[in-house]
């Protein structure tokens, strides 16, 4: 592969990853061609959808089965096997996250700033949707959306076509 893409910062306000995570879900959606009603956590904890994603990125980077459960040690692997596979398709080792920050929910911005280093190299060298650009950090509480978004977040999102997502919302309903 090409150079590593550089890890973002860690943010220190939860502000800044409710509009990261919202990117990095539309963009998985539109890779996998699904939508999910489970929260944002409970969607990629057991890392079926992440090795589903590596696999859509870049076919067969997680060899043998992709195991769906509620046994921990299937989840274990599962995220083990898409962190491997994120390291050898050249995730910087700084951008990766701990089996446990996922599995136990213990750093779930760690997670979503590994998911983002994906997307941002993915964008290098898979013909898909793209991220888009990284989301920025209001410099006060005044920039602040009364939900607790920061004004401007949709200009983030706004880039993902939303098409095929809003038919297969109005389809399930």
């Amino acid at each position: 592969m090409s150079e590593s893409v550089p890890c973002l910062l860690l943010p220190h306000k939860r502000v800044v990853e409710n509009t990261r995570e919202s990117q990095v879900l539309l963009w998985i959606w539109n890779i996998l061609q699904e939508i999910s009603e489970f929260d944002y956590e409970q969607y990629l904890r057991d890392g079926v959808v992440l090795c589903r994603l590596m696999n859509a990125i870049k076919s067969g980077a997680i060899k043998g089965e992709i195991t769906s459960g509620t046994n921990m040690k299937q989840k274990r692997e599962n995220i083990n096997n898409f962190l491997k596979a994120c390291s050898a398709y050249g995730v910087a080792k700084e951008c990766l996250f701990e089996v446990e920050d996922l599995l136990l929910l213990q750093n779930i911005p760690k997670v979503t700033r590994c998911i983002f280093a994906l997307g941002k190299l993915a964008a290098e060298n898979y013909d898909g949707p793209e991220l888009g650009d990284e989301p920025y950090e209001p410099l006060d509480p005044k920039s602040l959306r009364r939900g607790g978004m920061p004004y401007g977040d949709d200009i983030y999102v706004a880039h993902v076509n939303t098409g095929d997502i809003k038919k297969m919302i109005f389809s399930h309903n």
